[in-house]
């Protein structure tokens, strides 16, 4: 008898690319593309009149509102992507200039188009985290997942529109648990330690013991005098 093809569960589906843009589609519900939403298109190109978006704007802005309460339910209130938007969005009534309604609409076109803006998203982001994780580290205990999937929805949206190479992120993560720093020191310093990530994983790890805020701003600072003198 031949062997039945295996059903696929529920986890394998989600990770087809098929489902995946389908999601992403769902959630992206915008009705132009997000290049129209940027001020410039809008003032200079003529992408919304000044009307179309006041209607645009309040009817994202009910969107975000119901996401943002779902995400802090669902206990997402502690993402940067929550922190970011969270009161965030007033009436439109309350704004002073077109341009004021153009920034706000805008910057609300960015949450919406968010892969992390949905508890799916956030999910979603759980489950690749755990992935890369398995993949490049073996899933070590002392990794928090909800900390690393904070700290790169934090580095997607500080280099949004610019190179940008995640997985060196998820190694400056990495590294920053060796030496002791913590995820704020390491948003604080993540220019640096993004830069010279190569480095960062060859210096000795933290003394035991030692202040860890001060641990952060030495290897910053030894770092950019490596940087200096190589050029």
């Amino acid at each position: 008898m031949a062997n039945r093809k295996r059903r696929r569960s529920k986890r394998d589906v989600i990770k087809t690319k098929r489902f995946r843009n389908k999601q992403n589609q769902a959630r992206t519900v915008l009705i132009k593309p997000r290049e129209a939403y940027t001020v410039s298109s809008i003032e200079m190109a003529g992408s919304f009149t000044y009307a179309e978006a006041k209607k645009e704007y309040t009817r994202l802005r009910n969107i975000a509102n119901k996401r943002l309460t779902r995400l802090l339910e669902a206990g997402y209130g502690d993402t940067d992507i929550y922190r970011a938007n969270a009161g965030k969005y007033p009436s439109y009534k309350t704004f002073t200039s077109p341009r004021e309604l153009y920034q706000a609409l805008s910057s609300l076109s960015w949450f919406i188009s968010a892969r992390g803006s949905t508890v799916s998203g956030q999910r979603d982001l759980e489950d690749r985290i755990r992935d890369t994780l398995a993949s490049n580290y073996g899933t070590p205990q002392d990794m928090d997942l909800k900390k690393f999937g904070n700290f790169m929805e934090f580095m997607r949206a500080k280099y949004q529109g610019k190179e940008y190479d995640s997985e060196r992120s998820a190694k400056i993560y990495r590294e920053s648990l060796k030496k002791g720093i913590t995820l704020d020191q390491l948003k604080y310093h993540q220019k640096v330690f993004y830069n010279n990530e190569s480095r960062l994983s060859k210096m000795q790890n933290r003394v035991k013991g030692m202040n860890r805020d001060r641990t952060a701003k030495e290897f910053a600072s030894a770092l950019k005098k490596r940087a200096k003198k190589r050029g």
